[in-house]
């Protein structure tokens, strides 16, 4: 992760965590500056970025495959998890990561470039 991070010239090093339980991610979605809930059918990240107030780190929550119950879903959002969606098409667990994260990266890059 750290040849990556110094490869693309960025300041932080990203982390990725190993699939948590829902009910030990709740309290860090509680005390993130931002956390976005990617789930089928929620509003493409493209809309929702726009709408953010810049923030510094975050949280971007992603699987099971198959997608999250209704039940996981009331708890992440009401911790305060943002549902963000990719568009109509499904993706698999680990295409999705990638795809928000780029997504969440090229907008953050766009904020800083110099019009």
């Amino acid at each position: 992760m750290l040849a990556a991070t110094k490869q693309c010239q960025r300041l932080h090093q990203m982390v990725v965590k190993t699939p948590t339980r829902i009910e030990c991610i709740l309290p860090q979605i509680e005390t993130s500056s931002i956390s976005f809930l990617a789930m089928a059918e929620a509003k493409p990240i493209v809309e929702v970025l726009p709408k953010m107030d810049k923030k510094d780190g975050g949280l971007l929550i992603v699987g099971p495959e198959g997608d999250f119950t209704d039940k996981e879903v009331r708890a992440l959002t009401e911790a305060g998890a943002i549902p963000v969606g990719l568009g109509p098409c499904r993706l698999r667990v680990e295409t999705a990561t990638i795809a928000l994260l780029a997504a969440a990266m090229l907008w953050d890059d766009a904020q800083h470039i110099d019009t």
